[in-house]
């Protein structure tokens, strides 16, 4: 079993009593004394698992070997540190559990890059929006909602129907739906190709390798060390020639995220020759935006598993990106 498919499910299975216990609290006595209860549910999983420590460890210690995450952490990371990274990760648990309750108004959401995707939305201009599991990805449906944009996002699992028809009983005005990835690359291009020449946008998630065996991954360095990335949504901008946003819904406080949206490529299509070159490049600019915000979020990466395995790089998309291919994209932000 691949780490990503096993961390998934040791944080389904260990969360799952704890959100029924949480979401019982929660409607019972309110959003405070539910809340109280993370912190043992926290350090039990921080004890009693210790692949979620090491995996903690190890990514803290990559993280304050960088300028920008040296500077955030202020120290270097210790048992407390890993402790507060399990816990964050349970805070936004709880709040996903309220989110899919249908509290959106206990939620708050600063909408500071919503211009971006105002504008797209008004030249009716469908996208890609490339996430990860930094913050919680769970928000696009709250933007959806706020921003009146259809958000198809794209899973792999055969249980799209279900998760659907669950979007829709708890809230039959949902914009979000799930898109089965299939098999087929192709079926699955053609179906996210009709989603966005209907103006609507596709959210895929890019920081962890997906369970399929056909997959297509490359490494690229990460917080110093080489990853695998899924190249999925990198691939298929270039193929449709689309806008590519990167969009993260990061924790600011109690009850508070911001919704992040920074445009990666403008859109535009390019030769057959050119499209390996630029999805390398265009996943070479999500992974540098993806290090920016770990270090503007530190404890709010939620891949706790052997992130930069040993393993050989892939063939696909190894190489540096051709000096030759301009990417158009807005100004970075750091």
């Amino acid at each position: 079993m691949s780490a990503p498919r096993a961390w998934a499910q040791l944080a389904e299975v260990g969360s799952l009593g704890a959100l029924r216990a949480m979401n019982l609290c929660y409607r019972l006595v309110g959003r405070r004394a539910a809340t109280a209860l993370l912190a043992p549910i926290a350090a039990y999983y921080t004890v009693r698992h210790r692949r979620v420590r090491e995996a903690s460890r190890a990514y803290l210690e990559a993280l304050a070997a960088t300028p920008a995450g040296g500077a955030a952490l202020g120290h270097a990371p210790g048992r407390r540190d890993v402790y507060r990274h399990v816990h964050e990760f349970a805070v936004q648990i709880f709040d996903r559990m309220v989110s899919w309750g249908g509290a959106f108004d206990r939620i708050e959401l600063e909408k500071e890059d919503g211009r971006l995707l105002l504008g797209l939305r008004a030249a009716q201009r469908g996208g890609i929006l490339v996430g990860a599991h930094l913050g919680s990805f769970d928000l696009l449906r709250l933007v959806a909602a706020q921003y009146d944009v259809r958000v198809n996002v794209l899973m792999y699992t055969a249980h799209a129907p279900a998760i659907n028809a669950f979007f829709e009983r708890l809230d039959p005005r949902s914009r979000l739906r799930v898109l089965p990835i299939d098999e087929s690359a192709a079926s699955t291009a053609l179906a996210v190709r009709h989603c966005i020449e209907r103006g609507e946008f596709v959210g895929i998630l890019a920081d962890r390798v997906p369970p399929a065996a056909s997959a297509r991954t490359a490494e690229v360095p990460f917080l110093g060390r080489p990853a695998p990335f899924p190249t999925t949504a990198f691939e298929m901008t270039a193929l449709l020639g689309c806008p590519l946003v990167l969009s993260l819904g990061v924790r600011l406080g109690d009850a508070r995220y911001r919704s992040v949206a920074e445009l990666l490529y403008e859109g535009g299509r390019v030769s057959r020759a050119e499209r390996e070159a630029l999805a390398r490049a265009l996943l070479e600019r999500y992974v540098a935006r993806l290090e920016a915000w770990c270090g503007r979020a530190p404890y709010q990466w939620f891949n706790f598993y052997d992130y930069w395995p040993a393993a050989a790089a892939p063939a696909a998309l190894r190489g540096p990106a051709s000096p030759s291919t301009s990417v158009p994209c807005a100004p970075r932000r750091t």
